[in-house]
């Protein structure tokens, strides 16, 4: 376990204060404060990266922002967490705890593509009602190193109440 290091404190505190402001749903700064810790102070480790990127929902045309934690567990075996807020009239979200498998990885184009499945929690309505959806996410996931970033393009299906086709990019740090 390593400890938040002194280049990622300013924007850890400064995201907090954002997203503590009153204009946020209390379940959003539960989840994006969490998330934020969890990414940023609880390993230092070549196993785990951050990453964020944009979102792009292409049967409901809603476009979002997005961040992810990727942890490698061993060489097979990969876990993801990601949390997506799309820009809309509606207050809407997704949750996503995704597992990705490397070992069966394809060489594309210097791109490394695995396969991942996992569950969408996916959340929309207004202030004085919403609705949430359990799905179950399938999907592959994309990756090139360039330097010390790594592109990201991961395009999913998302099945059950919220059904949806998705696709994210972005970058791993």
């Amino acid at each position: 376990m390593g400890d938040c290091t002194s280049s990622r404190l300013p924007l850890i505190l400064s995201l907090t204060f954002y997203f503590t402001s009153s204009t946020i749903k209390p379940i959003m700064k539960q989840t994006f404060i969490t998330s934020i810790f969890l990414m940023f102070c609880l390993t230092a480790s070549a196993q785990f990266k951050g990453g964020v990127g944009v979102s792009f929902q292409i049967d409901g045309t809603l476009f979002g922002v997005t961040g992810k934690g990727h942890y490698a567990i061993n060489d097979d075996f990969a876990g993801q967490t990601s949390f997506t807020y799309y820009f809309n009239e509606l207050t809407i979200w997704a949750l996503d705890f995704d597992v990705h498998y490397a070992g069966f990885e394809l060489d594309v184009a210097d791109f490394a593509i695995s396969p991942f499945a996992g569950l969408n929690i996916y959340r929309f309505g207004t202030g004085l009602f919403s609705l949430s959806s359990t799905n179950i996410n399938i999907g592959v996931n994309a990756t090139k190193e360039m330097g010390s970033i790594e592109l990201f393009i991961e395009p999913k299906i998302s099945l059950g109440g919220g059904t949806s086709l998705n696709l994210a990019a972005g970058v791993y740090f």
